[in-house]
């Protein structure tokens, strides 16, 4: 079966090639490439610790006992429900604070910790999951792109996995490897804290989390 572009391909194969300078017609490296992107793509949302196609998202929370709650994929671009146990919970009483790169939903009296009290000091652990938020988080990547919608995947990140697709490819042609720890036509892989060029890695730095 001829490989595909996955769902979470952060380039097209169109633009890859425009990168490489490969005519469009010249379709015999095509899965390849693909395959390349689908890598590259995957280990950049490994290193960043998230996923980047947008897309609507579940989970489960537990009240944190400030004012913040924090989600696990940003950006934030719309906060569809939350519930607290069976309870929904008025949109007024809370925003996503900025562009939502944070990744947090703020309240002002804050969110409440269900736990209980454990051992001899009677710290509340065990804090119960009970608040569901439904929000919708990510980018609108290259091939989901429409006129309605555009991409709007910052392009210094669309550039980070054509490069990375473009120096394997480039690899491949010359049989060599070094310079990855890693490296074969079926299986690539980047080893982030060893091989990573500076500029790439200041590209993950850039779109890591906002919020500490």
């Amino acid at each position: 079966m001829d490989p595909t572009l996955r769902p979470n391909a952060l380039t097209t194969l169109e633009g890859l090639k425009g990168m490489l300078g490969l005519p469009l017609e010249d379709t015999g490296n095509d899965g390849i490439l693909i395959q390349l992107i689908n890598q590259a793509s995957a280990s950049i949302e490994g290193a960043l610790g998230r996923k980047l196609k947008k897309q609507l998202y579940s989970q489960k929370c537990k009240g944190t006992g400030n004012q913040y709650l924090l989600m696990e994929q940003y950006p934030i671009r719309e906060v569809k429900s939350v519930r607290q146990g069976d309870i929904p919970m008025d949109p007024a009483l809370y925003d996503v604070p900025g562009d939502g790169m944070a990744g947090v939903i703020y309240k002002d009296d804050g969110w409440t910790y269900h736990g209980y009290p454990y051992g001899l000091t009677g710290d509340y652990v065990a804090g119960k999951r009970d608040i569901l938020v439904e929000y919708v988080a990510g980018y609108t990547l290259p091939m989901d792109a429409t006129q309605e919608d555009p991409c709007d995947l910052p392009a210094d990140l669309e550039g980070l996995c054509q490069e990375m697709a473009a120096y394997a490819y480039g690899k491949l042609q010359s049989g060599g490897s070094e310079g990855l720890r890693s490296f074969s036509i079926s299986d690539v892989r980047w080893e982030w804290q060893v091989d990573a060029p500076a500029s790439w890695q200041e590209t993950i730095d850039r779109y890591r989390r906002a919020w500490i």
